[in-house]
């Protein structure tokens, strides 16, 4: 176990189950439905099924199934222990990941509120150091906003989450119309916090020109955040001051080859717009992956104040905290570690200053 406490920004809610949702007055017609199709446990929102089983674009084939642990209080603080984790922030699970691909309005809306009041609850009710993200929507975004004020004051709340891209391509993170959302967010010092899935009927363009689940969950995840970080560095009226954006789960070793990309691209042929690079280094962290190829170069080039750490646990990938200490220790050693995410997610260490309200 390691000496000094880890601040885990990345570790997932369990969120499917279907008793949680009936404890908070949802219907057998309103809430998530757990099925069993093919042998396979998924996720029914709608007449979708989650991961997608099949065809461009498809999830993990084990479905729901592909968890190392139920995600509740008992194996978390298992898990917290052996790997020195002093307080994890809970990202949506397989409710959260797939809502927005929910067509209609008012079943989205509603769906929305109730992962967010059950993040809150479960936070509340857990004998853990357990911290939520409130997942926003970028089909969304005046609920966002509106909802999000009436959490200012939840002492678990520590983030906001969303995906990094929507339902459609015509739903995106530079939208003059999350503006709103992204000021809300600065003022009450709550990151955004962008985070994917595959195989959730979502807009993914890479993802969706294959069919094999090898290569969706190789382009899904980057590719979507590829079009969520050129989204959020060109904003056409930037970012807010002292918004900051964590980038989850999506690899990192293509980061600095996109963004000087996007600088060179904006430099010669959009005008004066801000500089990409420099729009990263003042707003982006990243939770970097210790099994990726090229990643110690990678978090070199971004920088080492840049790096927060987040285990995605109970997910089948999750990261053990010795292989990633032994991996960036070096470079971001615990006390930096530490002041990152201070400076980045800073209600998840007690230090947040200003109205939060």
């Amino acid at each position: 176990m390691p000496d000094a406490g880890l601040y885990d920004c990345d570790t997932h809610f369990t969120d499917h189950l279907p008793e949680i949702w009936e404890d908070i007055g949802f219907t057998a017609a309103e809430r998530p439905e757990v099925v069993v199709e093919a042998g396979v446990t998924r996720l029914r929102l709608g007449d979708r099924v989650f991961p997608k089983p099949s065809g461009p674009g498809h999830g993990n084939p084990k479905g729901l199934g592909h968890l190392i642990g139920p995600g509740q209080d008992e194996d978390r603080a298992v898990f917290t222990g052996k790997h020195g984790i002093a307080a994890a922030v809970l990202q949506p699970g397989f409710v959260g990941l797939s809502v927005q691909a929910v067509e209609d309005e008012q079943t989205r809306l509603r769906l929305l509120d109730g992962y967010n009041r059950l993040a809150s609850r479960a936070c509340a009710r857990s004998r853990l150091t357990l911290k939520w993200a409130f997942l926003a929507s970028a089909e969304d975004p005046k609920w966002s906003e509106e909802t999000l004020r009436g959490y200012a004051d939840d002492p678990h709340l520590v983030a906001v989450v969303v995906r990094p891209t929507a339902r459609t391509a015509t739903a995106r993170l530079n939208s003059p119309d999350l503006a709103p959302l992204l000021g809300t967010a600065a003022r009450l010092r709550l990151p955004l916090a962008v985070h994917g899935g595959t195989g959730c009927h979502q807009w993914s363009p890479l993802a969706d020109a294959y069919d094999d689940y090898a290569m969706t969950h190789a382009f899904g995840h980057m590719g979507e955040q590829m079009i969520a970080l050129a989204d959020l560095v060109t904003r056409p009226d930037g970012l807010p001051d002292g918004l900051r954006v964590v980038m989850l789960e999506s690899g990192i070793a293509w980061i600095p080859s996109v963004l000087g990309r996007l600088a060179s691209h904006t430099r010669r042929l959009a005008g004066d717009v801000p500089d990409p690079v420099e729009t990263f280094r003042e707003h982006f962290a990243v939770v970097p992956d210790p099994g990726e190829e090229h990643v110690l170069w990678a978090a070199r080039q971004l920088g080492a104040e840049s790096i927060l750490f987040g285990s995605d646990y109970p997910h089948w990938d999750t990261v053990e905290s010795g292989g990633w200490l032994a991996k960036f220790s070096d470079l971001c050693p615990p006390d930096l570690l530490a002041a990152n995410t201070s400076r980045f997610v800073p209600r998840l260490v007690g230090r947040a200053a200003g109205d939060l309200r």
